[in-house]
């Protein structure tokens, strides 16, 4: 017969084993929990600050609109208005007004200026003031001026309350963008992306693929999941998912996570996604 002690000591043993096997089967999930928290604690302090810099962008534009219906369009006082629009950020390419017919009387900074004269109501943002009078921001577009931006445009209307045109701040997504949330990844393993409802990136880590619209791209035409995820993404606010593509460099396909939240202005919105790459599901190319 085993002693008292002998038995004592195999039932301690067991239930440290118990213990041990419950610790090894909750650490997964609680790294998880952990990146997880710490994914949505990253998405919201980016799309605060992502919103914070698009509404000042707003507010300059609305308050320059509010001064150009006293100095009128063009002219030296004018010119001194937008001056001060186009510097209040590195992002913006120009600021300009334009009259009710969308002939451009006035722009800042000086390289802008070869933009006075022309006739831009073919811009579909100009054409959309020009019509409603309301405010806007535009989608990415192919800018007058060359390259491709958004627009900030507000309607201008003299004291006694007669539309005479608009102001537009021009400004590169991109540029507005990246030092966030170059800021906000550093030292993490997170990365991020921003795109339009239609599924065209603005910002991501591999610059290859902003402008790229994910649902009309071959490169994505091998990983269905991406047109699930874009789909979920056109229609929701906010949201969760996994997927399989490219690491960072395109070198390996990994299994992804993703949560995303929205920014945006006037009715147009901007997705901000965070992702993780999921370790244990990395699979060769070779």
């Amino acid at each position: 017969m085993k002693s008292i002690p002998s038995i004592l000591l195999i039932i301690m043993i067991a239930i440290l084993l118990c213990f041990a096997g419950c610790l090894q089967e909750q650490e997964p999930q609680t790294m998880t929990d952990t990146s997880r928290e710490a994914m949505h604690r990253l998405l919201g302090e980016a799309t605060g600050a992502i919103q914070a810099t698009l509404s000042n962008l707003d507010a300059s534009t609305s308050d320059a609109a509010t001064a150009l219906g006293t100095t009128g369009l063009s002219g030296p006082l004018a010119d001194r208005v937008l001056n001060r629009l186009a510097g209040i950020h590195p992002a913006i390419l120009s600021a300009v007004t334009f009259d009710q017919d969308g002939t451009v009387l006035s722009a800042e900074p000086e390289d802008a200026k070869v933009l006075i004269g022309q006739e831009i109501s073919y811009q579909e943002a100009v054409s959309g003031v020009l019509d409603t009078k309301e405010p806007l921001m535009s989608k990415l577009f192919p800018l007058a001026q060359g390259g491709y931006g958004v627009v900030i445009e507000f309607p201008v209307f003299s004291a006694d309350g007669t539309f005479s045109g608009a102001v537009s701040t021009a400004f590169v997504p991109y540029d507005l963008i990246a030092p966030i949330l170059e800021n906000a990844t550093g030292n993490t393993p997170y990365s991020f992306m921003v795109l339009q409802t239609d599924g065209r990136i603005l910002y991501d880590p591999d610059p290859e693929e902003v402008g790229k619209e994910t649902l009309n791209e071959t490169l994505y035409a091998d990983f269905p999941e991406i047109f699930d995820v874009m789909s979920q993404l056109s229609v929701d606010r906010s949201g969760h998912a996994t997927y399989s593509f490219y690491d960072t460099g395109f070198g390996k396909i990994v299994r992804k996570e993703c949560f995303w939240e929205t920014v945006g202005l006037h009715g147009t919105e901007w997705r901000v996604m965070i992702i993780r790459e999921i370790e244990k599901d990395r699979v060769s190319l070779s």
